[in-house]
This record gives C-alpha cells, sequence and structure tokens, in this order.
C-alpha cells in the first residue's frame, strides 16, 4: 500500500504555494479546459468563478511562465484598497458614464509603465524615458501596491508636468501639463504602444478582488469601471507593437452586483467561467474535479496508479448503497479548495497500512465543518451583508434545531438577535443558495426532489420552498 502521508495536497493560497514550490505547482496545475491558452494567446481576460475554483492557480501560473513563454508579468493585487480614496477626485463630478472607468485606465497605464520600466532592461526611447522621469517625479513608480498608485494619483489631483509626451517631434522641447486622468491616459497610451520588444508579451494581473468586499461602503461601480478600462486598454492594445494585455481575475458572485451599460457584452465576450460540476456522481472519479485530486498522487504513486485504484485501497466502504466517495461528496461543494481541504483532514488521520474507517471520515469531516466549510461560507457572505450579522448566523442556524426550514422560521430567529436588524434574511437566504450552502426542497406531483445550485447551476431559489442547510454545515452546527 502506497503511503497517503507522502502526497502534497497543496495550501489554501494558491499564491502561497506557487512561492513557496513553484517547481511543485508548475507540476500539479491543471487545466482541463486550456484556459491558460486563451488567456495567454486568446481575446479573453477574465477569469470568474467561486471563491476556491481556482481563479489564483491562473494567475500564479502565468507568473512562473515568464521564462519559458517569454512572457513579462505583474501581479497586480487590490490588497490595501480604499474604496473611499475614489470619493476625493476633484474631476469625479464630470465624468460621464461610469465614473471610474477613466481614472482606472490612467491607474492601469501608470501600473504598465511600471511593468515595462522594471522588466525591459534598456529602452531607447526618449518619450519613454521623459515619461518614466515625470512619473518618478511624482512618486508614481516608488510602489508596487497598486492601491498606493491609486492614493498618490489622486493626492497629485491627477495632474502632472511632463515633456516630449504630446509634442513629440518639435524642435525644442516644451513642457505640458497633464491634467485629468484621461488626457494622462492618453498621452501614456499614446507613448508605450509603439514600443517595440519582438513577440515578447506583457501581461498586469489583477487579482485578489476580493479585498474590496472588505471596505467601508463598497461600490459595485469600481469593479464595473475596472473591467471595462482593462476591456478599452486590451483592445487598444490589441494590434500594436507592444503585445500588453491586462487579465482581471474576480469571484462570480461580485460581477452579480456589477451592472452597466453594455457589461453584460463585455462579459460574454472576455469571460471564462470556471466549472466543477460532476454529472454523474456515480462516476465522479472520471469528473475534472476528481481528475484534480488524482494529480496530486502522481509525483509519489505514478501516473500509471488511478485514483479509483488508490481511493479503494485508503478507504473503507461505507455500506452497500454508496462509496466512501459518494459519501464525501454529499459533505462538500464542488470545487477545488474543498475537496483538497477535506483530503488534508484525512490525511492526518491516516495511518500507514491501515483503511480510513467510517468513523475515521466522521471524525475528518468534523474537524473539516468546524476548521474550513463553515469558515468558508462566513468569508463568502462578508462584504454583502453587515459584518456582525456574518459573525452571529452559525448561531442563528444551530438555534434552528432543524437541516431542514423555511424562510419565515429563519426570519424570526434572526428577528431575536440585533446584529440581523436591516438585514433583508430573505437575500442572505438566495446568498447562501448560490454559493451552496444551503439547498432547497422541491415539491412536485409525482416525487419531490432536493436542489443545490452548484449541482443543479440553472436553479434559482424559491423563497416558498424549503431550505436545507448544507451537509458540510452540520457537524460544526451540531444538527443532526
Amino acid at each position: 500500500m502506497y503511503d497517503f502521508k507522502s502526497v502534497f495536497l497543496g495550501f489554501s493560497d494558491s499564491d502561497k504555494e506557487a512561492e513557496r514550490n513553484p517547481e511543485m505547482f508548475g507540476k500539479l496545475f491543471f487545466d482541463p479546459e486550456n484556459n491558460l491558452q486563451e488567456l495567454i494567446k486568446g481575446d479573453r481576460f477574465i477569469i470568474s468563478g467561486r471563491k476556491g475554483d481556482g481563479k489564483s492557480a491562473y494567475s500564479a501560473k502565468i507568473s512562473l511562465l515568464e521564462d519559458e513563454l517569454d512572457l513579462c508579468t505583474a501581479k497586480k493585487p487590490l490588497t490595501n484598497f480604499n474604496n473611499i480614496i475614489f470619493q476625493q477626485l476633484s474631476s469625479f463630478k464630470n465624468f460621464g458614464g461610469n465614473p471610474y472607468v477613466s481614472f482606472w485606465k490612467c491607474v492601469l497605464m501608470i501600473e504598465t509603465v511600471k511593468l515595462i520600466n522594471e522588466k525591459e532592461t534598456y529602452v531607447s526611447n526618449t518619450q519613454f524615458n521623459n515619461l518614466v522621469g515625470a512619473l518618478e517625479n511624482v512618486g508614481l513608480l516608488h510602489t508596487e501596491d497598486i492601491a498606493r498608485t491609486i492614493t498618490k494619483l489622486v493626492e497629485t489631483n491627477t495632474s502632472f508636468s511632463i515633456k516630449s509626451v504630446i509634442n513629440v517631434g518639435r524642435r525644442h522641447e516644451d513642457v505640458k501639463e497633464l491634467q485629468g486622468s484621461e488626457e494622462i491616459y492618453l498621452a501614456i497610451r499614446n507613448c508605450i504602444k509603439n514600443l517595440y520588444f519582438g513577440e515578447r508579451k506583457h501581461f498586469l494581473l489583477i487579482d485578489n478582488l476580493d479585498d474590496i468586499l472588505s471596505v467601508d461602503n463598497f461600490n459595485p461601480k469600481v469593479i464595473t469601471g475596472l473591467i471595462k478600462a482593462c476591456d478599452e486598454i486590451n483592445s487598444a492594445f490589441s494590434k500594436s507593437a507592444c503585445h500588453l494585455k491586462i487579465m482581471v481575475f474576480v469571484r462570480s458572485d461580485v460581477l452579480t452586483v456589477c451592472r452597466d451599460t453594455n457589461f453584460a457584452k463585455i462579459l460574454r465576450d472576455s469571460m471564462i467561467e470556471l466549472s466543477w460540476k460532476i454529472e454523474d456522481t456515480s462516476d465522479a472519479f472520471s469528473s475534472k474535479l476528481m481528475r484534480l485530486v488524482e494529480k496530486r498522487f502522481e509525483p509519489e504513486w505514478g501516473e500509471k496508479v488511478s485514483l479509483k485504484q488508490i481511493w479503494e485501497q485508503m478507504f473503507e466502504p461505507i455500506d452497500a448503497s454508496r462509496s466512501s466517495l459518494e459519501y464525501v461528496l454529499e459533505n462538500i461543494i464542488y470545487r477545488p479548495r474543498d475537496i483538497l481541504q477535506l483530503m488534508i483532514e484525512i490525511q492526518k488521520i491516516y495511518e500507514p497500512g491501515r483503511k480510513i474507517t467510517e468513523a475515521m471520515l466522521q471524525s475528518a469531516l468534523y474537524n473539516y465543518s468546524n476548521g474550513y466549510f463553515v469558515p468558508a461560507m462566513l468569508d463568502e457572505l462578508t462584504g454583502f451583508f453587515p459584518d456582525e450579522a456574518v459573525t452571529t448566523l452559525p448561531s442563528v442556524l444551530s438555534k434552528l434545531g432543524q437541516q431542514y426550514f423555511n424562510a419565515e422560521e429563519f426570519k424570526i430567529e434572526c428577528g431575536k438577535h440585533k446584529e440581523f436588524e436591516g438585514v433583508d434574511t430573505t437575500a442572505l437566504l438566495e446568498k447562501m443558495f448560490v454559493d451552496g450552502y444551503i439547498g432547497q426542497h422541491r415539491p412536485k406531483e409525482r416525487k419531490d426532489y432536493t436542489v443545490f445550485k452548484y449541482r443543479n447551476p440553472r436553479e434559482s431559489f424559491i423563497e416558498e420552498h424549503e431550505c436545507i442547510i448544507h451537509r458540510g454545515l452540520m457537524r460544526s452546527l451540531t444538527i443532526v
């Protein structure tokens, strides 16, 4: 019997895994739909999915391909983001349409200058060198943090003096003060779009948009403006001498609250949505999700040993009616982070040479529910509902006392807690349904049935139908 303890199941954070063990991460990266090819060579620039679907894994993988594919990349996570800073723009009220598009275009062009200045060791272009000097003079090139770039740009009141960018070709150099984000954007874009670096591609990777949800007064138009700005920039550079593309890695539930003119068209033309749906749980070993798990075993167990063989060696059957894998799948949501985190809990209690019994599996599932599943639910709700209500939610679900409940019962229980004052409890249930933490019972004339959104993506929340708490929550909530 092979040793399960020797299998590297990774970290919950893809960036951390890629940073600490890049060679192993490169081998274990799993891209069943060949999305990486489309991101690098195609027109799509948005990777969307649920939290835990592996969006950041694509960002990390692209960064690791710099030498192999002759790329220049810069990861720009939106950590430390201050949403309020946008309100300080003096020209805020003068923008047409989405008020953030022009400002984002300006910020992203400055970040592009940083990328080229850092990764291209020698640029013999007077315009570009003057541009770099002007940005350095106002402190816009001295930080890798995009949030600091935003703050610094606001501090300069979106204006600074620049030489020989607008007035190129004249005998005497002039100094021009650029006023406003649109003018700065156009000046920088016109300067760098004709720079030539052969076939080398330049990518800005905008990740960690989740952090924006945790700031005060989150405004979806900030995200909408960012994506529309990326779309415009990518279009402008699609046929330029300088190969530039900006990619955005964003949660699908964030995109659902974003609205703007033509925004749906941009998403349709430019988005790749990750999905790990298992069509047939009786044949789950052939699913994308379980093939991802299988790949984790290959470095230690070899490629010739299938996950089905591995599973049968490791697990005792649960009962005659279902396999241990089917039982495991009932306790997770179908996404990479969930199954890998559960496998890590199983690995902790595994004893070499001994099969995992049902009692051992129950113990692992309790630790998984308590240590991962409930916190994951709270993370996904954060930003959409008040922190106090999100923190109190497990207690409310626990006090319901049973797996099945209706919307009115949930509302009454929430009403007993001051943290839920002003909270739309129906909207909260709908969000939990969309995220997969509750399902619903559908009454039918012939046979009633149960639905979960991650199993049936076309399903929608129906307030009148009975709700069902996901099995992955029940152990932590002490619900039988």
